[in-house]
């Protein structure tokens, strides 16, 4: 997820860094929200188009990779592929942890699989029409599920699960921790994988049509306009895809519904959208450096730098809400014990503040990470660090439980630093040096 080429994808790194941002925001203002109002809807809804920009974008990713090093002399372009998504899904499970999400694929899981899928389909040489094909085959696997799903027929009490909960609850509330677990527990293994929260057949298609997309328009600019033609399509189709009414809401406004988001309102719309932002990016969009303007060429690289930095991010904004949220606990102790009402924060503000720091962390860290993967047994070191937290979670779990969650961010905090080198270490592995003959 971090890239090293040194080539740079301008616009491919300013719009995964766009889906951060929006991503944060989101995250930011959905723990412990009051109920939304109409224009929080309307900002959440929009702050809900960052996954699919961010897999859009990752979709895309799979096409450089194969740009850069499909042909490459000495290098093992496929063993390297699958190994590094093998080494990014085990180790995202110490993010898993983190996030109280063992028990279904959350993004790093779902990025690997997702990936791998696409690179392996996009390395054959069978036509586009072909690849349109299958992928509304995968999709459409998906959309039977959910169909059957909504009509209880695989939960005979789905309807009721999502009706337990309050509308716009947030990430905190005991009936969403209830009805996930009751969802987790009676899906299974196979349909978790498949279908709940970052699951393969849930999000395929961003990954899958991001490839598709730039494969085409950098190959013949002349098809833009009809890739923007068929995004518009999908954004225009969106509002009519309730399926008689099984699905009347786009807008997602409880935990269920965004661990079971892909419903076709939602995928038509954010591929659309995903799809018109990568096309006028790519029209307009000539990298930070290539700004004159001192704000401008800034806010650039900040966006090109998070892009870049993905999986630092992901950990580091995680961290940055919880840290405010730990900060609040802290300063309305005094009021809870004495009944007193509790201070709030206003959600906003809150965002604000995390994307604060994230801006300082995300950079400063990556730079630390750098400067450390240089010294010895750095592996053993971050692995040792690692384990530790895990462990001191575990001891004080059952003593202040708040604090252990925060003890955990030292295990993911360790993967964010380890994967880049590990991957590192793996292009080395599948690398073979090229031996000329010396000139007669």
């Amino acid at each position: 997820m971090t890239q090293k080429a040194p080539v740079r994808y301008y616009e491919v790194d300013m719009l995964k860094g766009l889906a951060c941002i929006l991503m944060m925001i989101g995250h930011a203002m959905r723990v412990q929200m009051p109920p939304p109002g109409s224009i929080d809807k309307i900002v959440l809804y929009i702050m809900d188009f960052s996954g699919p920009i961010f897999f859009f974008v990752s979709g895309m990713n799979v096409m450089t990779f194969l740009e850069r090093n499909r042909n490459k002399a000495g290098f093992a372009a496929s063993k390297f592929y699958l190994a590094a998504a093998a080494l990014l899904f085990v180790l995202g499970y110490t993010y898993n942890i983190n996030r109280a999400s063992l028990g279904i694929m959350d993004i790093f899981q779902g990025v690997a699989m997702c990936t791998v899928v696409v690179y392996l389909l996009m390395r054959t040489r069978i036509p586009t029409w072909l690849h349109f094909v299958i992928m509304a085959a995968l999709y459409g696997l998906y959309l039977m599920f959910r169909v059957r799903l909504e009509l209880n027929q695989i939960l005979p009490n789905f309807t009721e699960l999502k009706a337990s909960i309050p509308s716009g609850a947030d990430f905190m509330h005991p009936a969403m921790q209830e009805a996930m677990k009751t969802l987790v527990q009676e899906l299974g293994f196979v349909r978790r994988l498949l279908y709940v929260h970052f699951g393969v057949l849930a999000w395929i298609s961003y990954f899958y049509m991001g490839a598709l997309c730039y494969r085409s328009v950098t190959a013949n600019e002349k098809t833009i306009r009809r890739w923007a033609v068929l995004f518009v399509v999908f954004c225009a189709a969106a509002p009519f895809l309730s399926l008689g009414g099984i699905f009347p809401n786009m807008f997602l406004d409880s935990y269920i519904d965004l661990m079971l988001r892909s419903i076709p309102s939602y995928v038509f719309l954010t591929l659309g959208g995903a799809g018109l932002a990568y096309l006028f990016s790519r029209r307009v969009y000539r990298g930070a450096v290539n700004y004159k303007n001192p704000v401008g060429r800034w806010i650039a690289a900040r966006l090109e730098l998070l892009g870049q930095e993905s999986l630092m991010f992901l950990v580091v904004h995680w961290w940055m809400i919880s840290t405010v949220m730990l900060v609040m606990r802290i300063i309305n102790t005094p009021a809870q014990l004495q009944g007193q009402p509790l201070w709030e924060m206003n959600i906003y503000a809150r965002s604000v503040i995390v994307m604060l720091g994230v801006i300082v962390l995300v950079p400063w860290l990556a730079k630390l990470r750098d400067q450390w993967s240089r010294t010895s047994n750095y592996t053993l070191k971050v692995g040792f660090f690692m384990f530790g937290s895990i462990v001191l979670a575990v001891m004080v779990v059952f003593v202040v439980p708040p604090f252990a969650h925060y003890l955990t961010y030292g295990s993911s905090l360790g993967f964010a630093f380890l994967y880049p080198y590990l991957r590192g270490r793996l292009r080395k592995r599948y690398t073979k040096k090229i031996v000329t003959a010396p000139a007669s």
